[in-house]
């Protein structure tokens, strides 16, 4: 059975979820980390609009009360 020891430590998926840049990471990472942190998280602080809320406490609402297919296409 293979172990966490066996993956590689800095996997694209791990240093993507960081909040944070570390010290070891390349100059590109923290350059992009920089870049995008500048033109993004204006953004990403904003509120949701409030017909996105209501579709999205419909839905939970739905599941709740039993109907949790998922939605026809």
């Amino acid at each position: 059975m293979a172990s966490n020891d066996d993956k590689p430590e800095g996997t694209r998926a791990a240093s993507a979820a960081r909040a944070k840049p570390r010290a070891n990471d390349r100059p590109f990472d923290l350059w992009l980390h920089k870049q995008l942190h500048a033109m993004y998280d204006e953004i990403a602080s904003e509120p949701l609009p409030d017909d996105l809320v209501n579709l999205i406490e419909k839905d939970a609402a739905a599941h709740k009360k039993g109907g949790t297919e998922p939605p026809k296409k």
